[in-house]
Parts: C-alpha cells; sequence; structure tokens
C-alpha cells in the first residue's frame, strides 16, 4: 500500500484515538503513528487508511483492542526509576500503611509487568514486615498476558546485576528467564484503560497509585480524565507517583504536592 496518510485522515484517526486511550499522536509523532498503522492496513488488505479509519468504526473483529496494542508504547524494564519506589517503601508507605492491615498499590500502565514485579521485589527485601498487596493493568491485552506469564529477554533484565538475575530468575532457554514463583505473589493483573474506571475492576481504595511514564503521551483533555480516576481510585491522604518528566502540579485541587526524600509525589486532598 503506496497511500500516505492525509491530514483528514490523521485528525480523525488521532480524534479517534485520544477520545477512547487518552494517547495523543501531535503533528511531531504523525510519521510514528503512521507507521504503527500501515502493516496492519497492509494485513487486512485494505486499500488505504481511510478504509481502515471506517473499519474502526464498525469494529466486527475486536479491531479497537489490536488498535490499543498498535498505539501504546511498551518501552519498560526491571528496576527503571527505582529510588522512587526505594523511597515510596522506606518513607511514605511506612506512613500510610494501614494499622495491621496491608499496603494496596495501584500500578496503571504497567505493560508487561516490569514496575509492579520490581515493586515486589523491593517490597520483600526492603520493608518484608510490611504486606503488599499489588493490582495492575493495562491497555494493551497482550502485554497483560506477558505479565502473567513472567517471562523476559534481555532488554527488559538490562539494569540487573548478574547475581539478582541468579536470584530473581530462573532460565528457561536461551536468552530467556522467568521470574521466580515467591517473586509473583500478591501480584493480580487485569486489562484496563486509565480513562475509563469502569473497565477495571477496583477492589477497595488505594493507598498508592503508580502511573508512571504513560500520561506524557495524553492529550490534555485526557490527562485531567485521568487525574480524575486516580482521585477516585486513592484514598483521601494517598499518593500519586508519575514518571520524572510528568507532573499536575497546578492541573487539579484534587491533589497537593508532597516532596519526599528522593521524589515528588502527590497527595490526594480530602473531600
Amino acid at each position: 500500500m503506496k497511500e500516505p496518510l492525509t491530514q483528514e485522515v490523521y485528525l480523525l484517526l488521532n480524534e479517534l484515538i485520544t477520545g477512547r486511550y487518552g494517547i495523543e499522536f501531535p503533528e511531531h509523532r504523525r510519521e510514528i503513528l503512521e507507521s504503527r498503522l500501515r502493516p496492519r492496513v497492509e494485513t487486512l488488505r485494505l486499500p488505504g487508511f481511510w478504509d481502515y479509519y471506517l473499519h474502526l468504526q464498525t469494529d466486527t473483529n475486536g479491531e479497537r483492542q489490536r488498535l490499543a496494542e498498535l498505539v501504546t508504547n511498551n518501552e519498560t524494564f526491571f528496576f527503571r526509576e527505582s529510588r522512587q519506589l526505594e523511597c515510596f517503601l522506606a518513607d511514605a508507605g511506612q506512613r500510610l500503611k494501614p494499622a495491621g492491615g496491608t499496603l494496596r498499590v495501584l500500578c496503571a500502565g504497567c505493560s508487561s509487568g516490569e514496575e509492579p514485579y520490581t515493586l515486589g521485589i523491593l517490597a520483600g527485601e526492603a520493608a518484608p514486615s510490611t504486606p503488599l498487596s499489588i493490582d495492575a493493568f493495562d491497555l494493551d491485552a497482550s502485554r497483560i498476558a506477558a505479565a502473567r506469564r513472567g517471562e523476559y529477554g534481555p532488554n527488559a533484565l538490562r539494569q540487573l546485576s548478574p547475581e539478582q538475575l541468579a536470584t530473581y530468575f530462573e532460565s528457561i532457554g536461551p536468552e530467556r528467564w522467568a521470574l521466580r514463583p515467591a517473586y509473583r505473589a500478591d501480584i493480580r493483573f487485569a486489562w484496563g484503560n486509565i480513562v475509563e474506571p469502569s473497565t477495571f475492576a477496583a477492589r477497595g481504595l488505594y493507598d498508592a497509585v503508580f502511573c508512571r511514564n504513560v500520561l506524557i503521551y495524553f492529550s490534555a483533555a485526557a490527562l485531567l480524565r485521568a487525574v480524575a480516576s486516580f482521585a477516585a481510585l486513592l484514598r483521601p491522604g494517598g499518593l500519586l507517583f508519575l514518571g520524572a518528566s510528568e507532573s499536575i502540579i497546578g492541573l487539579t485541587d484534587r491533589f497537593e504536592t508532597v516532596r519526599l526524600p528522593a521524589t515528588i509525589a502527590y497527595r490526594r486532598a480530602a473531600p
């Protein structure tokens, strides 16, 4: 297929993607969108991008879920920005812990599970006396399936030392490792859409929500929807953690900024 992505169809596709998933492809990312969609259009043997847009409108074969897999960015790895996780466990987590109870955490936009698994590993080592329950969800159903398998290649493990690799993983083949069962306990994965809270079942209010390096791809309107979702999921006083390049300062009165020893978090304001 040689037909280019025209301006009109680009705008229509971008509107559809942003409206359903929150993800935005501004003009400087237009070529990325085209390169991700073109192979799918060719696989479906459609004449062009306009026909693919019409195909998405009818969605007779679950194509919108396939679209979600194409437009999400799944770059992640174990121990990414781990200082923030360590700070949470060492400081904020101890103060948030319910008396005699379990600390409840949600990882939103978890991709293939590296972040929630890392948090579980660190919790077991840094705060073994603090029971930690982790729920995690992602828009890409194929990434959730990968997270449940708990099998990874070198790219996902590039931050680990040989000692860490031997401790947390077992080799299952050439360049493939599986996370040991002990580090999968109390971590549950499900499909969900950040801007549509009804798509994932909250198991009560959370003490902390991690949504890191996800909202940078959201439109301004979708960002506000996401913040409202997180506010509804957190108990008053609960903390929201974002990526190093993300901020909601000045965007909402539902959260107030908290400066922790090694990071910034956002505390859920009282109703």
